[in-house]
């Protein structure tokens, strides 16, 4: 009798357990996409869903101040972050979708032509206004377009900040906003003029991650948002599918002991948490502790100064397209005293202007080691002169090592950080 108290009462706690409600915070470029899939879990589970909207920022805003929440659906850069600070549960991040900026326009307004820089520029200067969210992910890109085009000053003039621009578009508060093509599609009285021209082009990848304590619903409902049954919608929303982290961190539960050891070892020595390439690399334990050791050595300890080590890093990460590494590295860079129009420059792929003379001879030496496979008499001889043998040989170190986790990165896809530097484009 007693053990059949029991069984009734595990199963009343399961019931109730599989009743309470999944609270899902998730940015305004996704809304559209959990408004419609959210039901269809509802359905298909039997779990229930509470349901808030708001840009990554301010949603990542409210879980650093510990909002109750079960699933976030934010940009990966946010999500990587609050994965990092322990906010989120890292082995339950999945990639979901993608989507790139464009301009929305009031239905009766004329729609102007941005098919080409410019052609942007043109609607740009002929506007009364414009409008995106200030701390959004399109704010960064918007910016850079600016500063390219010559025109921040005249735009900062112009600009009227929103929480959604594609409503402020709506509500006649602006004449164009900026915003991920996802939102505009799917907000009434705004009208989709156009994506961002493809050279200034930047897609924003959204992910989705449980917190620490959620419940197993939680993952189901991140597996469902990956689902075949997913993608159609994700289509229809005007965003695009695309395949998630190759290589994600290891549940603790599935590591063997060398990976333990492995961690352990990381965690010795840097005085951190795994991070970054070190998850893929972990499944080989052994080149992992062997690639961290050398990491040991030419990040803390080479014969190069921190502001010129640094330089080589982004020089590298520039090369690979690697934006996980330059977004790690860009701040620590600035920090050491690398100018921001410097490493602008390097992102946009080109040569920077007013480098000192040790970042000019870096600059060279890495270009060519990258581009030509070895490097000319004339530009060794000014880099023995500058940095001496071993100063060579740690630039050529670094150069290779960071080289070694770009293609560690790009191959398992990690998802990058977030950062207020220049975004990556891919080098044509």
């Amino acid at each position: 009798m007693r053990s059949l108290i029991v069984v009734a009462c595990l199963a009343v706690a399961s019931n109730a357990a599989a009743q309470q409600t999944l609270t899902v915070l998730s940015s305004n470029a996704t809304k559209a996409l959990i408004q419609e899939l959210g039901p269809q879990f509802e359905k298909t589970s039997g779990q229930k869903l509470t349901l808030v909207f708001a840009n990554s920022a301010d949603l990542k805003g409210r879980i650093e101040k510990g909002a109750a929440f079960d699933v976030a659906v934010l940009t990966a850069p946010t999500i990587a972050d609050l994965i990092s600070s322990g906010k989120l549960n890292g082995p339950s991040r999945a990639d979901i979708a993608r989507t790139g900026i464009g301009m929305a326009i009031h239905p009766q307004a004329t729609k102007p032509d941005i098919s080409s820089l410019d052609t942007l520029k043109g609607a740009l200067l002929t506007t009364s206004s414009i409008t995106y969210v200030e701390q959004g992910a399109t704010a960064p890109v918007l910016r850079a377009i600016f500063a390219k085009l010559g025109l921040t000053e005249l735009m900062n003039a112009k600009t009227v900040y929103a929480d959604s621009a594609a409503d402020a578009v709506a509500e006649k508060k602006a004449e164009l906003g900026f915003t991920q093509i996802s939102e505009i599609l799917n907000v009434p009285g705004a009208m989709f003029a156009g994506p961002l021209p493809s050279e200034v082009q930047v897609y924003t990848t959204f992910a989705a991650a449980a917190s620490p304590t959620a419940s197993a619903a939680a993952r189901q409902f991140i597996t469902f948002l990956t689902s075949g049954q997913a993608a159609p919608v994700i289509r229809k929303k005007g965003m695009e599918t695309l395949p998630g982290d190759r290589l994600p961190p290891i549940a603790a539960d599935r590591l063997t002991p060398a990976q333990r050891e492995a961690i352990d070892a990381f965690k010795a020595a840097r005085g951190a948490e795994v991070s970054g390439p070190f998850h893929p690399l972990l499944r080989s334990p052994e080149l992992m502790t062997r690639t961290r050791a050398m990491g040991d050595y030419l990040r803390y300890k080479s014969a190069l100064p921190p502001r010129l080590s640094e330089f080589v890093i982004l020089m590298t990460a520039r090369e690979w397209t690697q934006q996980y590494e330059w977004n790690a590295h860009y701040p620590i860079a600035i920090k050491a005293g690398v100018k921001p129009e410097v490493l602008e420059a390097i992102a946009d792929g080109r040569r920077p202007p007013q480098m000192s003379e040790e970042e000019s001879t870096l600059y060279d030496f890495c270009h060519e080691l990258h581009r030509e496979k070895s490097v000319s008499d004339a530009t060794y001889a000014r880099a023995l002169k500058l940095f001496g043998e071993q100063g060579v040989m740690d630039t050529i170190g670094i150069t290779g090592y960071y080289s070694l986790l770009g293609m560690v990165l790009n191959t398992a896809r990690t998802p990058a950080g977030a950062t207020n530097g220049p975004l990556l484009r891919p080098q044509r």
